[in-house]
């Protein structure tokens, strides 16, 4: 998230971009089988769920069970590996949500044109039941790819997404992320970040100061000049001061970071989702950054390894079926790559 959180479940904007490391999801069918076997990298021993109405806390769990019963696929294994750690905060948890309802999805619909759709409402629907709010734009970033600027509606029980699709351009050069913090649990900061924003306008103060920001971002990736970037830190100051009174803002980061000479003129920084201790942006060039850069450095925080890019949903098939009119029995879904989509 670059910019608009909050602010776009209150009928806002938001800028996101993907990255160049992803997720990987396979999924295996398996007819005979009564339940699904479940492997992650994160865990020393697979797991197993069934269709049932067995509560499940995990997100993973949650989201197989919740595709194998919409799907009425009863049984395989699947397995879930990620580039990306979750301590980083830069959104696994939808992508998770996504690559498991896609994969379902391709094992029962063979890359229907509507599998991209319906793999994004039904991700939605799980960020929605396991936050208690969601816009969804992570889902939407992730599914296309690259930079996305959304908004939404939810009328009439519908969920109506609206996004546009922006070149990165020179996104990478103005834009640097930054992880290496305590991590903020996504649901309880979400809860707490929007109870303290309703509370003195802070809510109406902070669209109008999102929606400045994401235009100025969206400028000053198009055009990064002087002055362009000047009005870009400015903004972004602006909004990050308004969160500065919120309890799970990183007071620690921000004290350090105001030391360092030309803070929202020269250069800017702000959290981002959730917020908290997840990952932190720094905004400028190279050369203007490198102070901030340091001082982040010194309280443990480091440069990320991966950059924004162009990569969105993918969805891989390979056909193991030996009999003639039988399903294939495995499809795959990288939630870090755009394939079909296209």
């Amino acid at each position: 998230m670059l910019a608009g959180e909050y602010a776009v479940l209150r009928g806002g904007h938001s800028l996101a971009a993907t990255v160049s490391c992803g997720m990987t999801v396979e999924a295996s069918w398996d007819p005979k089988a009564a339940s699904w076997s479940i492997e992650s990298d994160i865990w020393s021993e697979p797991r197993v769920v069934a269709d049932d109405h067995t509560p499940q806390t995990d997100i993973l769990c949650r989201a197989v069970q919740f595709a194998a019963r919409k799907t009425s696929l009863h049984g395989g294994t699947l397995r879930v590996s990620s580039e990306i750690a979750i301590k980083d905060g830069i959104g696994s948890s939808s992508a998770l949500r996504l690559g498991v309802c896609a994969a379902f999805l391709a094992l029962r619909d063979h890359l229907n044109p509507s599998l991209s759709q319906e793999a994004a409402q039904s991700a939605w629907q799980l960020q929605c039941e396991g936050q208690g709010v969601a816009s969804g734009y992570d889902i939407i970033c992730q599914q296309q790819g690259g930079l996305v600027e959304f908004s939404f509606e939810y009328e009439n029980n519908k969920w109506k997404p609206r996004w546009f699709k922006h070149d990165l351009e020179a996104s990478n050069q103005i834009v640097h992320i930054f992880t290496g913090g305590n991590g903020a649990p996504t649901t309880p900061t979400i809860q707490t970040t929007s109870s303290w924003l309703e509370g003195a306008n802070r809510f109406e103060r902070l669209i109008d100061a999102s929606e400045t920001l994401v235009d100025m971002l969206n400028q000053a990736i198009k055009w990064p000049d002087a002055i362009s970037l000047r009005r870009l830190y400015a903004a972004c100051g602006t909004v990050r001061q308004l969160f500065a009174g919120n309890p799970t803002f990183p007071t620690a980061v921000a004290e350090r970071l105001a030391e360092v000479p030309g803070m929202d003129s020269d250069w800017s920084w702000k959290t981002t989702g959730a917020g908290g201790e997840d990952a932190i942006i720094l905004l400028g060039t190279n050369l203007q950054i490198s102070a901030a850069a340091q001082a982040l450095e010194s309280l443990g925080w480091h440069k990320a390894a991966f950059h924004l890019a162009n990569v969105g949903m993918m969805i891989k098939i390979q056909d193991n079926s030996e009999t003639p009119g039988r399903e294939p029995s495995t499809r795959s879904s990288r939630s870090a790559m755009r394939e079909f989509l296209g």
